[in-house]
């Protein structure tokens, strides 16, 4: 555990006739155990297409409480957003579109969420409950609810199964990963289904050299009244080869990634560099990314970007 604590000490030695005063009471802050790992999943954003700031950065606070706070090409993003437990909370405005947000959803038991957002974007209430089987492998969730977006107010339903498992060979990690999906609109006698399949695995090519690729699937037939709930085809496929330098104090090189994905139904591709070092007193990796967005069927989207990076330590 990382701990900074403040105190205090007694102010006067006593003498031999006298018992020492005892000690005031210390006061302290402690960081959370999980507070350093929190920073994987942060965003520190320095780019010539996504603007500058930073999204998600937790606060030091024992829930998860993360501010994003960016300054987009054409609009700004900020916001607190939160963990606690199973109950997820946003307020602020993320991706330029207002929104405040409340949902619970354990693994298994009542499920609820209500969602209110701006623009075109759509908003909710919904309640369910969801069950778990296969040691918590699969997951059942089916949740009612209304929904409205535009000018269009629809009662639905929401069916859906999900389910994971993973296997290691030696040091080989896989996993396979799929969600199964139903949205049925009665009012208006719509309904989807939907299915996503990912498969990913983890090679350890070396000491601190590991390949990790990914490769997703969806499929879907039907049409939604709200938008924001339909799918499409979707076909898309990623890779990273990382090297992290061993652990060292002081400033120097902490990593190197090179990253690569594309989109085959978009006929689109990107790649990128990023070198990454350790720097005292920061909680992860930072350092730029140089990269390359290629369009097969428009050259003239074709550009580079750069940006900052941060790598968990």
């Amino acid at each position: 555990m990382l701990a900074l604590t403040l105190g205090s000490l007694p102010g006067a030695v006593a003498s031999a006739q006298t018992a020492a005063p005892a000690a005031p009471p210390s006061t302290g802050f402690k960081l959370p155990p999980d507070y350093l790992n929190r920073f994987g999943s942060a965003q520190v954003v320095a780019s010539t297409t996504d603007g500058f700031g930073v999204r998600y950065i937790p606060l030091p606070l024992q829930a998860d409480v993360r501010f994003t706070l960016l300054r987009a090409p054409t609009y700004w993003d900020y916001g607190l957003s939160g963990q606690f437990g199973s109950l997820s909370a946003a307020l602020g405005r993320f991706g330029n579109v207002p929104k405040a947000e409340l949902t619970s959803a354990p693994g298994s038991g009542l499920q609820w969420s209500a969602l209110v957002q701006g623009g075109a974007s759509h908003s909710h209430f919904t309640v369910g409950y969801a069950t778990q089987v296969w040691d918590g492998r699969i997951r059942f969730l089916n949740n009612v609810g209304v929904a409205q977006q535009g000018s269009v107010t629809a009662a639905y339903t929401q069916t859906e199964v999900s389910g994971g498992y993973g296997r290691a060979y030696g040091k080989v990690n896989t996993g396979l990963y799929s969600t199964v999906r139903m949205y049925a609109f009665p009012t208006q006698g719509k309904a989807q289904g939907s299915a996503d399949v990912t498969a990913v695995i983890g090679v350890p090519l070396a000491a601190g050299l590991n390949l990790d690729a990914s490769h997703f699937e969806r499929f879907a037939v039907g049409q939604t009244a709200i938008g924001d709930f339909g799918f499409g085809r979707a076909q898309s496929s990623n890779a990273s080869l990382t090297y992290r330098l061993p652990p060292a104090e002081g400033f120097g090189l902490g990593a190197v990634r090179v990253r690569a994905s594309r989109d085959w139904l978009a006929k689109s591709a990107t790649a990128d560099a990023d070198v990454a070092f350790r720097i005292d007193g920061l909680p992860a990796l930072m350092g730029g990314s140089v990269g390359y967005e290629w369009y097969e069927t428009n050259a003239s989207a074709n550009k580079w970007r750069f940006a900052l990076v941060a790598l968990p330590r």
